[in-house]
């Protein structure tokens, strides 16, 4: 039975290799966020000019994390984990000032899956909580009271942790068919 925490080297091993996921995840999360904002913007030109500053950040970020892989670099813990909470953050940040009901919340989903693939799993367990409860909270808070309201908040929760979920079922296959493919070459 493999541990929620593996030892340090094959926990970066394994973030050494989920970094091309999260380079490319975050790729996809500033693509369609950018096609979200323009398609349904919200809010005044002041507010979508913060909304695409936050995103244009992210993409400045993402070239320095993806000039390190090109180089060979692998990124140092720290810093993968602080870029990917810092994802979570842009997008809570943009679900919120859509008023809390925007198609916006399916950007968390890219992140999660990059981190849930790329971070051993008790790492992976603790932001998608933190994201759901986040988003669970938001939703509470800003959708419009209804009868619909409480299906539509525990779906999209149900739906944000089954992501994270399943990402963490293929870093465990992922990572149990690194370590024979190891064995069986040594």
């Amino acid at each position: 039975m493999m541990s929620l925490r593996p030892p340090q080297a094959e926990a970066q091993a394994d973030l050494d290799h989920g970094q091309v996921v999260i380079v490319t995840a975050r790729w996809l999360l500033i693509v369609v966020g950018l096609f979200l904002l323009i398609l349904r913007p919200t809010g005044s030109v002041g507010e979508l000019r913060v909304q695409v500053a936050l995103l244009l950040l992210l993409g400045l970020v993402n070239f320095v994390l993806l000039a390190r892989l090109l180089r060979r670099r692998p990124v140092l813990p720290v810093i993968a984990y602080t870029a990917s909470a810092f994802d979570l953050v842009v997008v809570t940040i943009l679900v919120l000032s859509q008023g809390g009901d925007s198609p916006t919340f399916v950007l968390y989903f890219p992140a999660l899956v990059a981190l849930s693939v790329a971070f051993e799993p008790l790492v992976m367990v603790e932001y998608a909580l933190a994201t759901a409860g986040v988003y669970g909270v938001i939703a509470f808070t800003r959708l419009p009271a209804g009868p619909d309201r409480g299906p539509i908040i525990l779906t999209r929760v149900l739906m944000l942790s089954a992501v994270a979920f399943c990402g963490g079922v293929f870093w465990f296959v992922e990572h149990d068919r690194r370590r024979r493919l190891e064995r069986s070459t040594s």
